[in-house]
């Protein structure tokens, strides 16, 4: 693989591997000088629970530089440059960027600058695509072959290292046009805090006891089925992660579901609710012991039965109060409405509010408390003295 340059779009723009440490350290250092740079990443996870990084892209406004993490293992002068509260790292639809670089490399980011949360602010929608986004804001029409690629081939064709390139060099002229558009409005920090949000939620220690709240269909088992619940699913997670296989490798949600609801289940069961007959030989025995460990333990400390949050009688009518404050409070901020709260983000709220088991949700953030906290609370208030 050697150094190129890109001509598409009429402008040629150089390319750059960077193949040994000292090189990286080097422009690392050249980066924390300044105001931001670009990031993405190519990987794999077809067939995996983590990602397998392929290729690492960062552009400095000068050149893309690629960085291949199956030939340059230690890169641990990106600590700095990610961790730097000073330098923007603009990426888009960073959430599994983030995730993939924290569990290959335990990265920790700061002002991270997300394009496609900033141009939801901006009003393009909540899911702009970068293609999309690259367009609306550049005029431009990018080549998408390459989106199904395998990244883990070697060598890359150069259609992939154009494609992967281009993934990053049109990012900073998108950001400085969204930042623009951001300051004026006074939102600017409210992305950087929504793409934290992000990072805080792909890094944060895993609380394997919590993930059965996380399985559709939970709401379905009584208190002693959510019991077996809760310890089968804690395994699958770890067991997947374990051998770094997917989860539905193992079982999937509405599989473990209908096994727990089963009086006394056993293999016969798993064939019946669809289970995977390789799976069952693999993890079918000590999936069926967990579920007889689960009932031998003493109802007190089985979780408190989930109940689906339509079902709650009070809580239909506090979503309705409080996506009406919002949508006032949202106009009065010029922030679209489905930016500022959601159905998830509202029923998390009311969850808490009345003390029931819920998915954490980390976009109940510093900047969305300061607009509405007061007028959710003094909402709730109110209804609940009606």
């Amino acid at each position: 693989m050697e150094n190129f340059k890109l001509q598409e779009h009429g402008e040629s723009l150089k390319v750059k591997f960077i193949r040994n440490v000292a090189n990286l350290s080097e422009l690392a250092e050249q980066w924390l000088q300044q105001e931001v740079i670009a990031v993405d990443t190519e990987f794999d996870r077809t067939n995996t629970y983590f990602h397998n990084l392929a290729l690492i892209q960062l552009y400095d406004g000068n050149k893309v530089y690629l960085i291949d993490p199956l030939e340059l293992q230690d890169l641990s002068p990106l600590k700095a440059v990610f961790a730097s509260k000073t330098l923007i790292k603009t990426l888009h639809s960073c959430s599994e960027d983030l995730e993939a670089l924290f569990n290959s490399y335990q990265f920790s980011f700061n002002s991270v600058f997300d394009t496609q949360i900033a141009a939801s602010f901006a009003g393009f929608g909540l899911t702009l695509g970068y293609s999309n986004l690259v367009d609306i804001t550049q005029g431009l029409t990018l080549d998408k072959q390459q989106t199904q690629t395998d990244w883990l081939q070697r060598p890359l064709s150069q259609e992939q290292l154009t494609y992967a390139a281009q993934d990053v060099q049109f990012l900073l002229p998108a950001y400085y046009q969204l930042r623009d558009k951001l300051l004026i409005a006074g939102h600017f920090d409210f992305v950087i805090q929504d793409a934290q949000s992000v990072f805080e939620a792909v890094s944060c220690p895993e609380n394997f006891d919590a993930y059965y709240i996380r399985v559709k269909g939970a709401f379905k088992l009584n208190a002693k089925q959510l019991n077996r619940l809760k310890l089968i699913v804690s395994w699958r997670e770890q067991l997947a992660r374990l051998n770094n296989i997917p989860k539905t490798f193992i079982f999937r949600d509405h599989q473990l579901v209908e096994i727990c609801l089963k009086a006394q289940p056993k293999t016969s069961d798993l064939l019946a609710v669809g289970c995977h007959r390789a799976s069952i030989r693999r993890y079918g025995s000590e999936l069926l012991a967990l579920i007889e460990q689960a009932d031998k333990m003493p109802p007190d400390e089985y979780p408190e039965p989930i109940i689906a949050f339509h079902k709650l009688p009070q809580a239909k009518p506090i979503v309705k109060q409080l996506k009406q404050k919002a949508a006032i409070i949202a106009e009065q901020e010029s922030i679209p409405a489905g930016v500022l709260v959601n159905n998830r983000l509202l029923e998390y709220y009311v969850s808490l509010k009345l003390k029931k088991p819920n998915r954490p949700n980390r976009f109940w953030n510093k900047w969305r408390k300061s607009l509405l906290s007061e007028a959710f609370e003094a909402t709730c208030s109110e209804l609940a003295s009606s």
